[in-house]
């Protein structure tokens, strides 16, 4: 039974990951993806544990990433602990969640847990869990990209795609949540669907036929013998049950409906790419451009097996395009566009109205990512602490780009953001991990060449794998990992390592009391999954807070995120916001009731001073608190110098940032300051020259 429930939850944790998501929380896609990944983890290692006191011996089997990845485990404990926000390099930055310690400890458990539980077979089945998702991913995209969005008929029971702020239809992202997400998450499913297309054996006609036949015969005596309630097959001396007679005809039942596997496999390929294509994203493109070369380079005998499948991709991108190219087929036979309606001039900048090059900003990105590194080199800022970190040196740049004051809580490129939040330490156990397997791949090839077993399936499948892991680290170049992506980068390689039997059991005798043991893993299995459900649920009623809030309904927004930071008493983003809620509460309330308008203050200010005190270098925090501040100054002008006070603060974490400037230099005005109000707005026109807003208040 406990095997049974980790290889099917295993199986689940694949197919299901890239399709959870919900309407009901602060973020829709990460956060659900992220918190579906820690229950299957306790369900998988408390098993495991569960495993080993029956046992009373620890099994474990060794796998030549395992001193890389305790090396880049503890390199990650460092910088959680020299971290400038201990809180966001634990669970990682709120609405993402993947990258924080918790995170990353659950998906080396998992890791282990595989390699030491899972066969061969398995590995075999797991992947085509997975490859299963990815075809009910890819027909959700290929749906939105014709005007039909699943998640639009799910949430109103619209046949459109317009229940997105998005443009989905230009740039599908399915149940992922963006394009590129969606894009890197199936480059790295297509070479596994490779293998399968390449390793099927398809039926010759003879053999079809006669399997047909046999079935048939099977399928007829099934029915005699179960009509007459004897044994079938007579050896077995058990009557056929219902179960078994359903099984025979069903596999006759498909032998008459049978589709070529290599068919199936190719016709899957398609849906991927297809999809893919509608991403229109370069990272992935790039990615799976440099997978396709591995994979050939190191398939050659498989060359003219795939050269269909490629020109098929070909085809569909002379049809529709794709991120790397202007040219769509399609596009020659649309109707004419209809005449636009000349509009004023805007009166904002170029790359204002028109957008920067996101190529551009990466490079500006990438150059603040660089400076954070310096002035944190051994262990970096800490874990997942970007968002904040780079605010200190962000370039000024930035501030001539259209996303100006976009906040950027990821450098866009994996490798940098390792070596901004976790240090050389950190980044060089990153790349040992990735050198390790890619090394490991190499001289499995180079093993199998020599002893002359080059067409095993499973050199091709390590082959796969690699390539998926070239698209991976391509990819990451350009963007970053997400829940789905980073459980490949941690599970691909343990796929590889029990396919070719490359591990090595370690055994441990272990002394228990069995049943008190049993009770306890027990108990902590049902608390972890409770807690799990807790987390999950605040942040639903988080998310119904906020609602409440943008609406201008301060007393539902004030009771639902009060009640979430009760379930979540840990989450200063929690508290950050109920602060501002109960301002707004204490204002609305300020004519009706003075005695509770008094309280609400007080706890705006509590809650406030509490984040400050968990987290005194989040920059969004001191935005909310110039908020909070902002909105009890209409009660007591005292709260224009805690305003002041909280700005001051945020400009020294955030030097480079023109809009705080700019709203120091309001607050200045409504007490009457134009001075130090015209100061401000200079000084936020020197950073951002064509910051009209404060050009307009300077004149």
């Amino acid at each position: 039974m406990l095997d049974k429930i980790i290889i099917y939850s295993f199986y689940l944790l694949f197919f299901l990951t890239p399709l959870f998501w919900t309407s009901l929380n602060h973020e829709l896609f990460e956060f659900n993806k992220m918190f579906l990944t820690y229950g299957f983890t306790v369900i998988i290692v408390g098993a495991w544990f569960l495993k080993i006191i029956n046992r009373k011996s620890l099994i474990i089997n060794r796998t030549p990433l395992d001193i890389p990845l305790l090396l880049f485990l503890g390199a990650n404990i460092l910088s959680t602990i020299f971290s400038i926000d201990t809180h966001t390099s634990i669970w990682g930055y709120y609405s993402r969640l993947n990258g924080g310690l918790l995170s990353l400890i659950s998906y080396l458990l998992l890791y282990w847990a595989f390699v030491s539980n899972m066969d061969k077979e398995k590995v075999f089945i797991l992947l085509k869990f997975a490859l299963a998702s990815g075809v009910i991913v890819s027909l959700w995209g290929i749906l939105e990209h014709f005007g039909v969005s699943p998640s639009c008929v799910i949430l109103r029971g619209e046949f459109n795609a317009s229940c997105w702020v998005q443009d989905v239809q230009a740039r599908v992202f399915a149940s992922l949540g963006q394009p590129n997400w969606m894009a890197g998450y199936l480059a790295m499913l297509i070479f596994p669907a490779l293998y399968f297309f390449l390793s099927s054996k398809n039926l010759t006609k003879a053999e079809k036929s006669e399997y047909e036949n046999k079935s048939e015969v099977a399928s007829n005596l099934a029915l005699k013998y179960h009509a007459k309630n004897i044994p079938y097959p007579p050896r077995t001396g058990q009557p056929l049950s219902a179960g078994a007679q359903f099984s025979i005809m069903s596999d006759y039942f498909k032998l008459k409906t049978i589709i070529s596997p290599s068919v199936f496999w190719f016709i899957s390929l398609i849906c991927y790419y297809l999809a893919f294509t509608f991403t229109y994203s370069r990272g992935p493109t790039l990615g799976l451009i440099g997978g396709f070369i591995v994979f050939i380079l190191f398939s050659l005998k498989n060359f003219k097996k795939i050269t269909p499948v490629l020109l098929t991709f070909i085809l569909i991108n002379l049809l529709f395009g794709s991120a790397l190219t202007d040219f769509k087929l399609i596009s020659k036979f649309a109707p004419p566009p209809r005449p636009a309606i000349s509009l004023p001039a805007s009166s904002g900048t170029q790359l204002e109205t028109g957008g920067t090059e996101s190529g551009q900003i990466r490079l500006i990105v990438w150059q603040g990512a660089l400076d954070i590194f310096k002035n944190y080199p051994i262990f970096g800022s800490g874990l997942e602490t970007f968002a904040y970190s780079y605010y200190q040196f962000r370039p000024v740049s930035h501030n001539l780009t259209s996303e100006w004051d976009f906040l950027y809580n990821k450098a866009h490129n994996e490798y940098l953001n390792y070596l901004a939040t976790t240090g050389i330490v950190g980044f060089g156990t990153y790349i040992l991990i990735i050198g390790t397997f890619a090394v490991f791949c190499i001289r499995y090839y180079v093993s199998s060449i020599k002893q002359k077993i080059h067409n095993t399936y499973y050199l091709l499948l390590a082959t796969s794998l690699l390539a998926s892991y070239v698209s991976y680290l391509i990819y990451n170049f350009f963007l970053f990992s997400v829940v789905i992506i980073a459980l490949f980068f941690y599970l691909f390689p343990a796929l590889a390592f029990v396919a070719t039997e490359s591990t090595k059991v370690y055994r441990l005798k272990v002394t228990l009391y069995t049943n008190l043991a049993r009770g306890i893993v027990l108990l902590a299995i049902f608390y972890l999954l409770f807690s799990i459900f807790q987390l999950w649920y605040a942040d639903s009623l988080f998310a119904k807070g906020e609602k409440a809030s943008d609406l201008g309904n301060a007393g539902r927004a004030y009771n639902l995120l009060t009640s979430a930071s009760d379930l979540n008493q840990g989450e200063p983003f929690y508290r950050s916001e109920l602060g501002f809620a109960a301002a707004q509460a204490a204002s609305a309330l300020s004519q009706t009731d003075a005695t509770l308008s008094a309280d609400l203050t007080d706890e705006a200010i509590l809650q406030t001073n509490a984040v400050f005190k968990t987290s005194p270098k989040n920059i969004s925090f001191y935005r909310t608190a110039v908020r909070t501040y902002f909105e009890l100054a209409s009660l007591d002008e005292k709260y224009f110098d805690k305003t002041l006070e909280a700005l001051d603060m945020a400009t020294a974490l955030a030097p480079t940032d023109p809009k705080l400037y700019y709203n120091k230099g309001l607050v200045l005005l409504q007490v009457g300051d134009k001075e130090k109000a015209k100061e401000a707005f200079e000084k936020a026109v020197k950073l951002k020259p064509n910051y009209q807003e404060a050009i307009d208040e300077i004149n």
